[in-house]
């Protein structure tokens, strides 16, 4: 049952990269149809720039779902590092589940949010707000999954941990 649900979680936490690559591709399609009406034709497309700033929030939230996997972040470690090897062992676990109550907090928080905003919509294409802010929901969800995932496997014998990319 365990192998099951990381091969579940090893293949949903993969999703966020190919969200971010189409959504950059979309921001980049948009901002260059918006120039090309602008200056080309008479009429510029008012929506361009609304769906490239939705496709932008898309890009980061997934995008910071990719790095958090990649652990590309930032980490500090001069406390731990310090610290004897039980230390940082403990040290290690502590953050552990401080990370993840966050992004268990920050999903509830932005699926809330995502929720009360349904009724509202965009400016230009009268899309539900939900559709830029259910993304931040589903990245840190995706994060959240990862980080349970990383959680089961053992503490590694060094706080420092490598980046590897895909």
């Amino acid at each position: 049952m365990t192998g099951l649900l990381i091969a579940f979680l090893e293949r949903l936490a993969r999703i966020d990269v190919g969200i971010a690559a189409a959504a950059m591709l979309v921001t980049v399609a948009s901002v260059a149809w918006g120039v090309i009406t602008r200056y080309v034709t008479a009429q510029p497309a008012a929506w361009a720039s609304e769906v490239a700033a939705i496709a932008f929030a898309w890009l980061t939230f997934f995008g910071a779902s990719a790095a958090f996997r990649w652990h590309a972040h930032p980490s500090i470690d001069m406390l731990t590092a310090a610290l004897p090897p039980a230390g940082q062992r403990a040290m290690r676990r502590f953050n552990a589940v401080l990370v993840g109550a966050f992004l268990a907090y920050f999903a509830w928080l932005g699926l809330e949010f995502s929720i009360e905003n349904w009724d509202h919509p965009t400016a230009v294409l009268r899309l539900p707000m939900t559709i830029v802010y259910g993304p931040v929901t589903l990245a840190v969800l995706m994060s959240l999954a990862w980080h349970i995932r990383m959680s089961m496997a053992p503490l590694p014998a060094s706080p420092v941990q490598e980046v590897f990319l895909p």
